[in-house]
C-alpha cells in the first residue's frame, strides 16, 4: 500500500487533537471568567456598602490566608477530591478575592482600577495567544519562573514587614508584571498539551485547576500593573 494512503488519516487525527483541545481550552477560558465576573460582583457589592468595608478590613489577615489555603488545598488534594468540590473552592476562592478587592476600588479608584484592567486584558490576551501559537516548548522556563516566584513572595514579605520601601515595592510591582506575564504563556502552552491529550477522564478537574492557574496569573498581572500605575485616591 502507498505510504501516501495514510496522510488524510494523519490529518483527520491532527484536527481532532486540534479540536479537543480548543473544546478543553474553551472550557477552562469559560471557568475563569465566571470567576472574574464573580469577583467583579463581590467586589463591586463590597465597595459601596461600608459594613462589608469594615468587616474586610477587620478580618483582612484572615481571609487572605483562607485564600492561600484554598489553593494550597485545590494544588496538593485535587487527585482525592471530585471535580465538583474543586469547582466549588473555585468560586469560594474567586468570592473571597472579591471581598479583598473591594477596599481596592475605594483605594485606587475606578479609573485608575478600569485602566490597569484594560492593560491587563490586552497583556493576558497577547501572552496567551503567545503560549498556545508557539512551537517553541516553554517547559524549560518551569524552573526559572518558579524560583522567581518565591524570590519575589520573599521580597514582599519582607518589605510589608520590615523595610517599607517605597524603591523595592516599585521593582517588585515591576518584576510581577513580566512574572506572571510569562507565566500566562507558560501555562496556555501547558494547559494546550492536557487539551491534546485523548483522556478524558483527567479533563475535568484539569478545566478547573486550570482556570485558577490563568485567574491567578490575570490578577496577580492585574494587581501588580495597578500598584505601579494606579492613583491612589
Amino acid at each position: 500500500m502507498n505510504q501516501d494512503s495514510y496522510l488524510p488519516n494523519d490529518e483527520n487525527m491532527q484536527v481532532d487533537s486540534a479540536s479537543r483541545a480548543r473544546v478543553f481550552l474553551n472550557k477552562v477560558y469559560m471557568w475563569m471568567a465566571a470567576c472574574m465576573l464573580l469577583t467583579a460582583g463581590v467586589a463591586a457589592y463590597t465597595a459601596q456598602d461600608m459594613q462589608s468595608l469594615y468587616w474586610v478590613q477587620e478580618h483582612c489577615l484572615m481571609l487572605w490566608l483562607g485564600t492561600i489555603g484554598i489553593v494550597l488545598i485545590m494544588s496538593f488534594c485535587a487527585r482525592r477530591l471530585s471535580a465538583g468540590a474543586l469547582t466549588v473552592l473555585l468560586f469560594t476562592f474567586a468570592g473571597v478575592q472579591g471581598l479583598l478587592f473591594g477596599p481596592m476600588l475605594i483605594y485606587y479608584g475606578l479609573d485608575s482600577v478600569g485602566k490597569a484592567f484594560g492593560c491587563t486584558a490586552i497583556m493576558f490576551g497577547a501572552m496567551s495567544i503567545y503560549g498556545f501559537v508557539t512551537k517553541r516548548d516553554l517547559g524549560p522556563w518551569r524552573r526559572a519562573l518558579f524560583m522567581t516566584l518565591i524570590g519575589l513572595l520573599a521580597a514582599i514579605v519582607i518589605n510589608v514587614f520590615w523595610l517599607k520601601s517605597s524603591g523595592l515595592d516599585l521593582g517588585i510591582s515591576c518584576v510581577g508584571v513580566v512574572l506572571f506575564s510569562l507565566f500566562t504563556a507558560y501555562d496556555t502552552q501547558n494547559l494546550l498539551k492536557i487539551g491534546l491529550s485523548n483522556d478524558d477522564s483527567i479533563k475535568s478537574k484539569a478545566a478547573v485547576l486550570g482556570a485558577l492557574e490563568l485567574y491567578l496569573d490575570f490578577i496577580n498581572l492585574f494587581i501588580s500593573l495597578l500598584r505601579l500605575f494606579g492613583s491612589r485616591d
